[in-house]
């Protein structure tokens, strides 16, 4: 149940970089991409977090995220410009204007942003292992039980979905390849939802000792094997977080 996790080994600049700086960077890059700017200088703000996803991971880590949140793309080019009806009319159909120029600006925005936080946080969450990822938060001051959920969330999720494959794939041979028949989707899904639901279960005494090892509910002073950095290197990566977040609110304060 705990042994799959979104971490990717590596030794690209993101990996190197400290976890906590990238944690400390995450927080303004989100916010930047909420604040009212232009759709043009969000453009190269999400394109910037594509190129960080390539450079780090390779082109191929892009589809993933893009396979993820295609259909809430999907819907924001379908839904957003009827409800933003200024400007010039690109599209009319039935004396209804379809897409106006302040559609389509509204439309690229949600979508740059979009991209551009699913990209920044994908970056994050792939390029820092789970024990990098704990002691940073503990660094920052967040509780150990709180950190315990998070770390439970990141693997369980990844697991229960490969866990969904594996039955759904089980499910499907046994029907045969020339099984043509339709059923409903009811009929379809609850055996696999079922047997699913019995891993989950069986998965629970590996989860309880996997906690039990880790502690948790103990009261005795908390050690770790693991090590965060410390000293120039830890400066020069909290230093460049920095300077990275004054590029990207620069603009907000310069009113561009």
């Amino acid at each position: 149940m705990m042994t799959m996790d979104s971490f990717r080994q590596g030794t690209s600049f993101l990996h190197r970089f400290d976890p906590r700086a990238k944690l400390f960077l995450l927080v303004p890059m989100f916010v930047c991409f909420f604040l009212p700017m232009p759709a043009w200088l969000l453009v190269p703000y999400a394109a910037a977090m594509m190129a960080v996803v390539a450079l780090s991971l390779g082109v191929r880590d892009l589809l993933p995220p893009l396979k993820t949140i295609a259909p809430v793309l999907v819907l924001i080019c379908i839904l957003t410009p009827p409800f933003h009806r200024d400007g010039p009319e690109f599209l009319r159909i039935a004396g209804f204007p379809l897409l106006t120029l302040d559609g389509a600006r509204e439309t690229l925005v949600m979508l740059m942003r979009f991209l551009g936080i699913t990209f920044g946080f994908f970056a994050v969450v792939r390029t820092i292992s789970l024990d990098e990822l704990v002691l940073s938060l503990r660094w920052f001051g967040l509780p150990y039980t709180a950190c315990l959920v998070i770390i439970i969330a990141l693997r369980t999720m990844p697991s229960l979905a490969g866990t969904w494959r594996n039955v759904l794939d089980a499910h499907r041979l046994r029907s045969g390849p020339g099984d043509g028949r339709r059923r409903r989707i009811v009929a379809t899904y609850l055996p696999v939802l079922t047997s699913l639901l019995i891993e989950a279960v069986k998965g629970i005494p590996v989860l309880a000792m996997a906690l039990e090892s880790r502690g948790f509910g103990r009261r005795a002073r908390r050690t770790s094997l693991a090590q965060l950095k410390k000293g120039p290197v830890f400066a020069r990566d909290i230093a460049a977080a920095a300077g990275a977040t004054l590029l990207l609110i620069a603009p907000v304060f310069f009113g561009i």
